[in-house]
């Protein structure tokens, strides 16, 4: 991973409630951030995480001359690709996927969920494993598996950034006690963002901490949820969550 990004890179951090979805009443206080990632010489991006307000974000990437050509989900709560939540129904890839031609990239292990969905094209869902890349024009990303907030929770690695989803915050890391999740593999996806180069920008799913992005070296020596030297105290630390 190069110390500084390539001219072709566009990426673009999102929060909901602020960047997109102003007028959602619930956006705001989730906090989700999206991500547009892509090439500027080809001028397409993707769409990582599209809740809340889909066309909006469209409509953001327009106004930077690029063009959406695909989405990619870290995982699939309804926070952040839409669908039922808590008697609400939250705008995401149903609508997205009705606005944009591409494939919807996500983990294998998540796959069948949003195959599920009738407005979904099946063959459009795109499966992937760990170490797979997405290629976009010039540019590359990398997918890390990193389960433990869900099975197939995703980090994109792209240039000298990692966009972490639900797995790993500013100042602290995902839930491990909603259903599907792994305290025991949670510690290990942390421990494997942690052998990431210090000067990696961390860009987190949601805007939970004293900042929107952070380094890998700041999460290292100040987030404790990354310090812990074995599962065992990771989950003692966690409440006893996995003994």
């Amino acid at each position: 991973m190069s110390s500084e990004n390539p001219p072709t890179l566009f990426l673009e951090q999102l929060l909901g409630g602020r960047d997109h979805a102003r007028a959602h009443p619930i956006a705001g206080q989730m906090a989700n951030f999206a991500y547009l990632v892509g090439c500027r010489t080809s001028g397409e991006c993707l769409v990582v995480d599209p809740s809340w307000d889909p066309s909006g974000l469209v409509r953001i990437a327009e106004r930077h001359q690029m063009r959406v050509t695909g989405c990619v989900a870290t995982h699939t709560h309804p926070d952040h690709v839409g669908g039922s939540w808590m008697g609400l129904q939250i705008p995401g890839l149903r609508q997205l996927a009705a606005e944009i031609e591409g494939p919807i990239h996500v983990h294998a292990e998540e796959a069948a969920t949003l195959r599920s969905w009738p407005e979904i094209d099946a063959a459009r869902v795109v499966e992937h494993q760990d170490g797979d890349a997405i290629e976009i024009g010039a540019q590359r990303i990398e997918l890390l598996h990193t389960p433990g907030h869900t099975p197939g929770g995703m980090c994109l690695l792209v240039a000298d950034h990692v966009i972490t989803g639900d797995v790993l915050f500013v100042g602290a890391c995902g839930r491990v006690d909603l259903p599907g999740a792994d305290p025991s593999a949670m510690f290990e996806s942390l421990r494997r963002l942690g052998r990431l180069p210090g000067e990696t920008v961390v860009l987190p799913g949601h805007d939970y901490g004293t900042a929107p992005r952070s380094t890998i070296a700041h999460e290292l020596s100040r987030n404790p949820t990354m310090q812990a030297e074995s599962a065992e105290e990771w989950c003692r630390m966690m409440g006893g969550i996995g003994f």
